[in-house]
């Protein structure tokens, strides 16, 4: 794949997650998922969020986020703890919020929360600045549950089918915002259909990649 065909197919790739984190997705309406974004980005300037951030556990500090107009209180405080301390989430925490807000919608927020970071870190790294946010989209969620899914042994539901790498199934139980998960995975990482092959003709070899996410998951305590 050339340079060009590279930048084409990041730019694409980037152009449509970003689309999406305003327009419906599986469970949610564009409004919702714009608000979701707006949490995120304000998860790292928060004070509540700071202070849990700073304690020997975020239990230990008082306070809640409340709900909008747009989301419960249980969303965005979904939103607000994977994007301000994701390394300290716990099984606890999950299945209490998805017996409130459902699984899906859990793993929506989830996945708002993972792309809106790729996109905004995209922009950063590129011009220096956060993407403008833009109106949301009209239109309804698609409101599909995957019947290919199942109890995997995570914390919600994935495809049963092992022939996929994990990255690729852990949203797979929200079908569109997973398509535009997976769109950003084969595009900035693996730069097309190559997530699979174990040599890259490129720049860094494959294990030279594998070390520099290794290391950056680690630096942000990825929770994955």
């Amino acid at each position: 794949m050339s340079a060009d065909d590279v930048i084409a197919l990041v730019e694409s790739a980037v152009a449509a997650a970003e689309a999406s984190l305003v327009g419906p997705g599986d469970w949610l309406t564009g409004t919702q998922r714009r608000a979701a974004w707006l949490e995120a980005r304000d998860a790292r300037t928060n004070e509540l969020d700071r202070r849990r951030r700073e304690a020997i556990s975020p239990n230990a500090v008082e306070g809640s986020h409340v709900a909008t107009d747009e989301l419960s209180a249980a969303g965005v405080e979904v939103m607000h703890r994977i994007a301000s301390d994701p390394g300290r989430l716990s099984r606890t925490w999950a299945d209490k919020t998805m017996a409130e807000i459902g699984d899906t919608t859990y793993t929506e927020l989830v996945g708002i929360a993972a792309t809106s970071a790729v996109v905004d870190t995209f922009h950063w790294a590129l011009e220096g600045v956060e993407p403008e946010i833009g109106d949301a989209l009209p239109g309804e969620p698609a409101r599909l549950r995957p019947d290919t899914v199942g109890e995997v042994g995570a914390w919600v539901h994935q495809t049963v089918d092992v022939a996929n790498a994990n990255v690729s199934r852990s949203l797979s139980l929200v079908p569109e915002t997973n398509g535009w998960w997976v769109g950003l995975v084969n595009a900035l990482y693996s730069r097309g259909p190559g997530f699979f092959d174990l040599m890259w003709e490129r720049a860094l070899s494959r294990p030279q990649v594998e070390l520099v996410a290794a290391r950056t998951t680690a630096e942000l305590e990825c929770f994955y």
